[in-house]
């Protein structure tokens, strides 16, 4: 159920003349990276190279936490959850939809009506679910050296805040790297998608770990080491803009919080429901902020929609509105909080393709998943895949086969035992001795869908009768475009007849020549 954040002002809050307050306000950087696995982490994963030493720095100076998720491990719905404090469910941001009901509060506009100054670098169009907010502050795609320019994001970072302090305001910057998505950093083909940033240290197929999800192959190394190529171009980014934060004198006034919006760009993780789809780094900075130094939390399971709630109280900024998600300044105190054993996270809309709607509830020790999609026959498809899935076809070996019909069809119900199989490989819903916890798990998920009023939650009383589902999820899950406000739905029929015409006066060219 929706906890109602009513944030307190502390002695140094924000009040309405915030610039001119004695204290200096709490500045926020929210910092997120894109496809970014928690994998790739020493804190993680013990024998990695030097993969991301500017972060590794500075996170062990702050807080981590191990038990981070996104409750959505798709890049534009991943932002929304952040933006709003709501699981999509709740927002109605099912995918890449915008805000359809602009009473709910997004923390950029919260910020902004309490004399914050707001900037975005990069995923402009993602981080923004209210389609009528303007930022102050713009730098997209093509500014940023396709949002993979390290030297751009610091020279933009330091504009944006000395603006802010000649305006004397706080600031709210959403700093978000576009590394590592797809493509990859190939040194052989630097120049694709406008990649023209080296990173500063490459690395070879030898020196990658091959997570437990994926098949050790030899196009999984030759992929997952360019894909240690962007993150590391990703880290070098992180650190020049902790080096403008220091520059412009206002780092001991920041708020600092780094995550990924989803799981590495690989089949079985990113846009899906299983442990590595959804968990991150997650870390957070603030040396004014009276926070447990050096502290690693590893009990606490938080996930994206505690952002907003955070970013509120960490503020002392007051709003009457309900959140799904819950500050974690308590923890970040080192204080206890209950209710923090386990995550739910979801997926429903793709950029493309039909409804494949997941649900999921996970503790350190267990993971349950329910597909009402699922079916014999179902081609469930993503732009994550690479040449890995193709490989795992081309190969000999039977069990790879058996996975990839696994990742295109699933199965209604999944259970894993997360200790023993990180990489969520041996399903164990049907297995006579885990019965008593499967159906623990599956009740804890169908409470949480019947808090949030998911239109899912019909589909599980029916999950044992495949032609119900299918009934259901064509007559009773709700389509795209009742999700979109009318101004999106507009906007896409509009390029959509761009396109068309496009298409015709180059059919038109091909005809007269």
């Amino acid at each position: 159920m929706r906890k109602t954040l009513l944030a307190l002002a502390a002695a140094a809050a924000c009040s309405a003349n915030i610039a001119a307050a004695e204290t200096a306000p709490t500045n926020v950087v929210l910092f997120t990276a894109d496809d970014l696995g928690y994998e790739v982490f020493s804190l993680f994963t013990e024998g990695l190279p030097d993969l991301t030493p500017n972060m590794d720095k500075y996170a062990a100076q702050g807080v981590q936490f191990m038990h981070a998720h996104s409750n959505t491990s798709i890049c534009m719905p991943s932002r929304s959850i952040m933006a709003t404090g709501l699981y999509g469910i709740s927002s109605g941001m099912m995918g890449f939809m915008n805000l359809k009901d602009q009473s709910i509060p997004t923390v950029m506009g919260t910020l902004s009506d309490n004399g914050y100054r707001t900037g975005v670098l990069g995923k402009v169009s993602h981080s923004t679910p209210d389609m009528d907010y303007q930022w102050n502050f713009v730098q997209d795609y093509r500014e940023l050296g396709a949002g993979r320019d390290p030297e751009l994001y610091y020279q933009f970072t330091k504009d944006f805040i000395a603006e802010s302090k000649k305006n004397g305001q706080p600031f709210y910057l959403m700093v978000n790297s576009h590394d590592p998505h797809r493509a990859f950093h190939d040194p052989e083909n630097p120049m694709r998608n406008g990649d023209i940033a080296k990173p500063s240290k490459l690395f070879s197929t030898d020196e990658v770990i091959v997570p437990e999800y994926l098949p050790d192959l030899p196009q999984t190394r030759v992929e997952l080491s360019h894909y240690y190529n962007s993150v590391r171009r990703l880290d070098d980014t992180f650190g020049r803009v902790i080096e403008a934060l220091d520059e412009k004198g206002v780092a001991d006034d920041t708020m600092v919080i780094f995550l990924s919006d989803n799981g590495s760009a690989f089949p079985f993780a990113k846009a899906n429901t299983y442990m590595f789809s959804s968990r991150t780094h997650f870390f957070v900075n603030w040396p004014n902020g009276d926070l447990k130094a050096s502290h690693v939390d590893d009990k606490n399971f938080i996930s994206t929609v505690d952002i907003f709630p955070t970013i509120l109280d960490a503020t002392g900024i007051e709003v009457d509105a309900s959140f799904d998600g819950e500050t974690i300044l308590p923890l970040l105190r080192g204080e206890s909080q209950e209710n923090r054993e386990y995550v739910y996270t979801q997926i429903d809309y793709k950029i493309g393709g039909p409804a494949t709607p997941m649900r999921a509830v996970q503790s350190e020790k267990y993971g349950y998943i329910f597909n009402p999609w699922s079916r014999e026959g179902a081609n469930y498809r993503n732009s994550n895949e690479g040449e890995i899935i193709n490989a795992m076809l081309d190969s000999d070996d039977e069990a790879l086969h058996d996975r990839v019909t696994m990742f295109r069809e699933r199965v209604v119900e999944e259970f894993y035992d997360l200790e023993k199989d990180p990489g969520s490989l041996n399903n164990l819903v049907d297995h006579p001795e885990y019965q008593d916890v499967v159906n623990e798990y599956r009740d804890r998920l169908e409470q949480w869908m019947k808090d949030h009023n998911d239109p899912v939650l019909p589909m599980l009383a029916v999950r044992d009768n495949h032609r119900k589902l299918d009934r259901m999820m064509a007559r009773d899950y709700p389509k795209k475009n009742s999700l979109m406000p009318q101004a999106q739905i507009e906007k896409i029929r509009a390029r959509q007849a761009e396109r068309r015409e496009r298409r015709n006066r180059n059919n038109r060219r091909n005809q007269e020549s």
